[in-house]
């Protein structure tokens, strides 16, 4: 179900190093992950909805989003930290483009995180932008992952290519592995170093959210620290330590 929302300010200060201040143009998201932390930590913990299903539109960010812009301080923004910005919603809203519109117009550095293949759309826009990165987001290599883990979202063969039209169009793009979902490490490490210099890998930091779901596929040896460090280390010998964050 689609819903629509007002806020009074769009913006909320960031605790993610990548960026100061954060803008999530929804309240929910479509492409359902199973571990995603934005089910029980932000606004939409406070709704009645089903992950996955329900998103609250926040329709009039582009009108007060100037006015809250004037109060703070110059900084990168988070586009978005609580859903994907390009989830199915946007390509009839159109509000993520609307508020890149402020703030690449204003000079405004931007650092943007989807999964999603509609990014491109906006190409004309983000080419724009005095200083913007942007990440693609791939967990796995694995499609049968893919479609039990995050359900709502593109192959990942349609994201390498997101990736590489990115690339080819002159912005600077890299690919976030997190969190690591089970995946053959060397395989997929190889594939994204044919596209991108560098990769941020980012461990399963809420386990309990699929840990039944995990044991039941025979995932189970995928939930300790161990697995992670692993693919860390396949990452490493094949984009140098210094490619990966």
């Amino acid at each position: 179900m689609i819903y629509e929302t007002t806020v009074k300010n769009p913006i909320t200060k960031s605790g993610i190093p990548v960026a100061d201040y954060a803008i999530n143009p929804y309240i929910g998201c479509t492409i359902g992950c199973k571990y995603c932390f934005a089910k029980f930590i932000g606004a939409f913990k406070y709704k009645k909805g089903l992950w996955g299903r329900d998103v609250w539109i926040r329709k009039n960010i582009p009108d007060v989003l100037p006015g809250s812009l004037s109060k703070i301080s110059r900084g990168r923004f988070f586009i978005s930290s609580a859903c994907d910005p390009y989830q199915h919603i946007e390509k009839k809203t159109r509000l993520t483009r609307e508020i890149l519109k402020i703030l690449i117009s204003r000079g405004i550095p931007v650092f943007i995180m989807t999964k999603s293949a509609l990014i491109l759309r906006d190409l004309d826009l983000l080419k724009k932008a005095e200083e913007l990165i942007v990440n693609i987001t791939i967990t796995s290599d694995r499609e049968d992952v893919r479609k039990i883990l995050e359900p709502g979202s593109p192959s990942f063969e349609e994201r390498l290519e997101t990736a590489k039209k990115m690339k080819e169009a002159g912005i600077n793009v890299g690919i976030f592995v997190g969190p690591v979902l089970p995946m053959n490490s060397k395989k997929l490490a190889y594939g994204l170093k044919k596209i991108v210099d560098r990769v941020h890998l980012d461990p399963l930091n809420y386990p309990n959210q699929v840990r039944a779901l995990y044991k039941k596929l025979g995932w189970e040896s995928w939930l300790h620290r161990d697995k992670f460090e692993q693919v860390k280390e396949s990452f490493e010998n094949i984009f140098g330590k210094e490619n990966i964050n």
